[in-house]
């Protein structure tokens, strides 16, 4: 069974290709300038007609097809508004566009408010569920405190559990459907993760796992292959002999 570090590595051998497709050379920086932040490869295309509107095409290691998202939509993607999760599936904009679009490609310079905002992705699914489990590390108590009341109403209002990772004693009080762990493995400390089982749905699978490298700076990926998810909850259940 891999662990986190693991599953950390073997994303970060992938390195996928970034195809920008543009004739408008200002855009073409942007993305570049944009994306050094991520362990990919930048190559620009052509536009295929003055009348398309440019795009982004994802490429996986193999060079095979992964996503493809209109320019006009990395603004939101890149730059995330942060919103509680029962309020994120009323924007204009496509959250599960948002969140597929590079799944699995390491990035490289992520802050916590950028970090906040994916994790809020994965709440949201869990909120629209409204079922299953969710498997959360923030490092430590302080930064788990901050974000409780968004955990106690997904437990409330959904029937989900949620189970907590945090390296330091938690002395905060007890919630029905919150198990908080803190007698775990050492390598909990050095992860910001939010995993979701799916509840049921395979499609609904999704995980977010970083490390922070500098301080408020995070390296790490996001993704929704039902197989990484699986195997990362399965670790984290090891942990406690469920």
């Amino acid at each position: 069974m891999e662990n986190l570090r693991d599953q950390f590595d073997s994303v970060a051998e992938r390195r996928q290709l970034l195809e920008v497709h543009t004739d408008r050379d200002r855009i073409a920086s942007e993305l570049e300038q944009q994306f050094s932040t991520r362990n990919v490869r930048i190559v620009r295309k052509p536009a295929l007609s003055v009348k398309n509107p440019d795009f982004v095409i994802v490429r996986d290691a193999d060079r095979e097809f992964r996503a493809a998202v209109g320019v006009e939509h990395l603004e939101a993607m890149l730059s995330p508004e942060i919103h509680p999760p029962w309020r994120i599936g009323n924007g204009d904009d496509d959250a599960a566009e948002r969140f597929r679009f590079l799944e699995n490609t390491i990035f490289t310079s992520y802050d916590r408010r950028q970090l906040l905002a994916v994790s809020r992705e994965i709440e949201e699914r869990a909120w629209r569920t409204g079922s299953g489990a969710m498997f959360i590390g923030f490092q430590n108590t302080a930064a788990f405190r901050t974000q409780l009341p968004v955990y106690e109403r997904l437990v409330r209002e959904c029937d989900l559990t949620v189970t907590v990772f945090v390296e330091n004693e938690w002395r905060g009080e007890t919630v029905d459907g919150i198990d908080v762990v803190s007698d775990a493995a050492s390598e909990i400390g050095a992860f910001w993760f939010v995993l979701f089982d799916g509840g049921g749905s395979d499609l609904k699978k999704c995980g977010l796992l970083a490390e922070e490298r500098e301080e408020g700076q995070y390296y790490g990926f996001w993704t929704d292959e039902p197989e990484r998810v699986d195997e990362m909850i399965a670790y984290l259940k090891s942990l406690r002999g469920f």
